[in-house]
């Protein structure tokens, strides 16, 4: 888990080096480290360098090493360094996934009185963000950038009809001409998938 730089942890940090470098920008470092009264843990280090990549997470620690962002971890893993970073790397993002399920999906607002009640309305809503989910993944060909008020207001809230063309229902959808290249890529997209 995520480790607060208090400034016995920051002291430590400013005494390492031999940093390994992971990726352009990125370097790690281990210690092991125990707090008053505490028993010796491992702590992984992470320092970004901010011009290479802009924006990343951590905090700038040391007036004296400017450009650089830190981030540290405590983990009783034994795996190796780079493995512990990109585990919690990846379950970084699980916190957008939990407020989006709160807030667009009624996550935090139902409770019913009988539990079984309760338990089929939280897997309706889980099923309808898997839904949501699989359409983002095939027809807007990525994951988690658009949220589903987003896609309210792009895709689904829209003036649409039918009519009738040569035998055919089609639909008539009204959007300004801004729009119309990117619902048309949607279209082409789900065309495009092979049928399951």
């Amino acid at each position: 888990m995520a480790v607060r730089m208090y400034p016995n942890v920051k002291s430590a940090v400013w005494g390492l080096d031999e940093w390994i470098s992971l990726a352009k920008g990125i370097e790690l470092k281990e210690m092991i480290f125990s707090h008053e009264n505490g028993k010796p843990t491992r702590y992984i280090v992470v320092k970004k360098q901010v011009d290479i990549r802009p924006g990343p997470a951590g905090k700038e620690l040391f007036e004296d090493l400017p450009g650089y962002r830190y981030s540290c971890y405590v983990t009783n893993l034994d795996l190796p360094l780079d493995q512990v970073w990109n585990i919690y790397n990846t379950r970084a993002d699980c916190e957008n996934r939990i407020k989006e399920l709160k807030d667009d999906f009624g996550l935090d607002s139902f409770c019913l009185q009988d539990f079984r009640a309760t338990e089929a309305s939280f897997r309706f809503i889980m099923v309808a963000y898997n839904l949501m989910s699989l359409f983002r993944h095939f027809a807007l060909n990525h994951h988690n950038r658009a949220t589903l008020k987003t896609l309210k207001v792009y895709c689904f809230a829209l003036g649409a009809w039918t009519v009738n063309h040569a035998n055919k229902i089609v639909l008539k959808i009204s959007l300004p001409t801004k729009k119309r290249p990117w619902m048309q890529g949607i279209f082409s997209q789900i065309n495009n998938l092979p049928p399951f």
